[in-house]
């Protein structure tokens, strides 16, 4: 199924889409995609330059969440609003093509007269309520893009069954000929979520050398930790990894963090009353949303959507409560001012740079300044190191 069909050859006629027309229509999607996955021209232009070439059809740009059954993206032809806003708000979900999709290969071009008739589907609430309102569009062909197991992202083309003749092989043509041009894209565009969510996953740990912190997605799997939580991990007296995800050592609040992550990487409403966790009186845990990269982002991030992602503090209650014993031998040894000293103090009862700037009354930029002066004179280069050698310290 969906195997590509013979190209054509020059002179050879399919109504007025000979091999000329061709050519011309699949370099001017090609340049709207490149344009549009470089940020210097709009997704919308790209369904738009291709149904225009075809009169009469409609055109789309889609990435459906299959995991939680929503549109992330859309960009389209053609659609009236109304439509538009029904699909996206309701029948995205009911799409009797999406486990087409789905099952098929990146880049491959499907003619539905040929590999999936709509008329299959005559007896769906899709088919009768979303589909045959909008007339004569029963003929289409398409191409995957890229997809997996949480999102399938194509390009569909609508069009009257009246012109499947003159259409069908024309279109799959042109699609077979801007596969290219969609692949590097959607090269670029894991590279670039990549990148972005492992700086947001980077960003989140900066100044949390207070406690275990790692960042999660939406599954529970790690995508970044401090040294505290690797060690955390490691040990497994607290947090573990278990195939991959992030769990809980106690069943409990293991339960209710599971919960709470589904929540938040959804955004739907979480049960305050049970965040933070406790465990054993002693561990606490907490967590809340990063922020992800919206729609308005440029290029092929705003299709590529930044996956959700969960910061994760788990601090050692007991430590905070019992804070830091005399610390006038470890300032005597790396020869540590009374202001450095205060700084130590602060740090070592768990508070973030941040927080140990405002308790003391200086700016952000002083409070970085004087860290830095810190892991010279100890020889750290990190807030993880220099709060484990303030550990040797406490009573």
């Amino acid at each position: 199924m969906g195997q590509d069909r013979p190209a054509l050859r020059s002179g050879e006629w399919i109504g007025i889409y000979d091999e000329k027309r061709v050519a011309s229509i699949s370099n001017a999607v090609a340049e709207a995609i490149d344009a549009a996955a470089f940020g210097v021209g709009s997704w919308d232009e790209v369904p738009r330059v291709m149904g225009e070439a075809f009169p009469g059809s409609l055109c789309s740009l889609l990435n459906h969440n299959v995991a939680e059954n929503k549109l992330n993206f859309q960009a389209v032809y053609n659609i009236d609003p109304g439509y538009l806003k029904s699909y996206a708000d309701h029948y995205a979900r009911l799409n009797p093509w999406i486990p087409l999709w789905q099952a098929v290969e990146s880049g491959t071009v499907l003619v539905a007269e040929e590999d999936c008739p709509a008329r299959l589907f005559a007896d769906t609430e899709f088919y009768n309520d979303w589909l045959r309102p909008q007339k004569d569009i029963e003929a289409a062909v398409g191409i995957k893009i890229d997809g997996g197991p949480r999102e399938v992202i194509h390009l569909p083309m609508h069009y009257p069954l009246s012109k499947a003749g003159s259409y069908d092989r024309a279109a799959a043509e042109v699609l077979k000929r801007i596969r290219s041009n969609l692949r590097r894209s959607v090269d670029l565009g894991h590279l670039l979520r990549k990148r972005t969510e492992d700086a947001m996953a980077g960003a989140a740990l900066v100044e949390r050398a207070c406690c275990a912190a790692f960042v999660i997605d939406s599954d529970r799997h790690l995508r970044d930790a401090n040294q505290q939580a690797v060690d955390m991990l490691s040990a497994g007296s607290v947090a573990v990894l278990r195939h991959g995800s992030v769990c809980l050592s106690n069943a409990r609040a293991d339960h209710l963090f599971r919960n709470g992550i589904v929540a938040l990487s959804k955004g739907l409403p979480i049960n305050l009353d049970q965040i933070p966790l406790c465990i054993e009186g002693r561990w606490q845990v907490s967590f809340a949303p990063l922020p992800a990269i919206s729609a308005a982002a440029s290029g092929i991030l705003s299709i590529f959507l930044t996956r959700p992602m969960v910061l994760v503090l788990i601090r050692d209650l007991d430590a905070r409560l019992r804070g830091p014993g005399d610390l006038s031998a470890f300032a005597l040894q790396y020869g540590l001012t009374r202001s450095e000293i205060m700084f130590c103090e602060r740090l070592a009862k768990g508070d973030s740079l941040a927080e140990t700037a405002g308790i003391l009354g200086i700016k952000l930029e002083t409070a970085r300044d004087r860290v830095k002066s810190i892991f010279h004179k100890t020889g750290t280069h990190r807030q993880g190191q220099l709060v484990a050698m303030l550990g040797v310290f406490f009573m």
